[in-house]
């Protein structure tokens, strides 16, 4: 008798150690912003508990675009592998800050920076991991949202030993190599630290950063490797994401019809302005192909009316100039005040908004 409840118990903690392995995080929540001022290639968004890597990132990049790409294109690629229409999104829950720190220090198990005494591209001890981010994927049952997986962002940004920016930028593919290290290193983390506990089997995407360099650029930061990882670790796949500053040289090279175009929308403002007139843009690429481009005007106007013909030539400008089909914003700035906005969504004809 007594051997027999020694196998019944024994029996009963197995089975409930496999239902415990089989349970799936949940969460419940009502806090959820459907999205729907959006197009389709933005997630519904739910809320559960404030990312603990917040104030970190915003220290680090809120004085830079990163500050929206390395968020918003995350998302992007996301979503070839979690569909925004089947998935929900909330900021990071497992990646806590003691684990972030860990991993951007040099010499620990959980480190992702480079083993003291190694050089890349003749630079001796790079840091080269600045920050690390991770969004949550959900599906939605009721209120009821089930943890099906998570993206995770690493932010490469080669720095000297003393973490001071290099005089001489660090080449891509060192950059690439390095990358495909990273992504394998956090990979077997997330397999294996109790903080991901609830991730463990479920599918991840790992995309590598690579951040502005503010010795050339306010806005060349852009993603450049990711891996899909699900059940094992995945094919590493280069990614062709770019931001381009309207004029520039790059501007010219990788999209000279539009470059062009562009010349002739501001040379058509100046024309009509009775003093100093500009334009300012930027433009997404991914693969070489322009996805969406946000303008600034800054406009030097004494009245409503010429401010009202002004944004008139710039919207008449973008509505029939482009030959390419793309979302552009154009934020309109008299005096460094915000007078009006005007918009053309890929497909659609200009509308424009005068804020009074």
């Amino acid at each position: 008798m007594k051997k027999f409840i020694c196998i019944l118990m024994v029996a009963l903690l197995l089975v409930g150690c496999q239902s415990s392995q089989e349970t799936v995080q949940e969460e419940t929540s009502n806090n959820t912003a459907s999205m729907d001022s959006f197009d389709d290639t933005y997630y519904n968004i739910v809320k559960f508990e404030d990312s603990e890597l917040r104030e970190d990132f915003y220290l680090d990049y809120g004085s830079t675009s990163d500050f929206t790409t390395i968020g918003r294109d995350l998302q992007i690629l996301s979503s070839q592998y979690f569909s925004t229409s089947d998935y929900y999104m909330s900021e990071g829950q497992y990646l806590k800050l003691s684990l972030k720190q860990e991993m951007v220090k040099r010499n620990n198990d959980n480190s992702l920076q480079p083993a003291s005494g190694t050089t890349i591209n003749d630079v001796k001890d790079p840091v080269m991991v600045q920050n690390i981010q991770e969004q949550d994927f959900w599906e939605k049952s009721g209120d009821k949202y089930t943890l099906r997986g998570a993206s995770f962002a690493i932010v490469i940004d080669p720095r000297d030993a003393d973490n001071n920016r290099l005089d001489t930028q660090m080449d891509d593919q060192s950059i690439l190599n390095y990358g495909r290290e990273c992504s394998q290193k956090l990979y077997e983390i997330i397999q294996s630290h109790e903080d991901f506990e609830n991730l463990k089997g479920l599918p991840v995407l790992i995309a590598i950063y690579q951040a502005t360099d503010l010795t050339t650029s306010t806005v060349n930061g852009h993603y450049v490797l990711k891996t899909y990882c699900n059940g094992s670790y995945g094919q590493s796949e280069e990614v062709n994401f770019e931001t381009v500053l309207f004029e520039s040289d790059r501007a010219q090279e990788i999209d000279a019809t539009t470059a062009n175009e562009f010349n002739i929308i501001k040379t058509n403002l100046k024309d009509a302005a009775t003093e100093a007139a500009g334009l300012v843009g930027t433009a997404r690429y991914q693969n070489g192909n322009i996805q969406s481009m946000v303008i600034e005007a800054n406009l030097n106007v004494k009245t409503a009316t010429e401010l009202m013909y002004l944004s008139s030539i710039i919207a008449d400008g973008v509505n029939t100039r482009f030959s390419a089909d793309f979302d552009i914003k154009v934020l309109v700035y008299s005096q460094d005040d915000l007078n009006a906005v005007i918009i053309k969504d890929s497909g659609q004809d200009v509308k424009s908004y005068y804020l009074y």
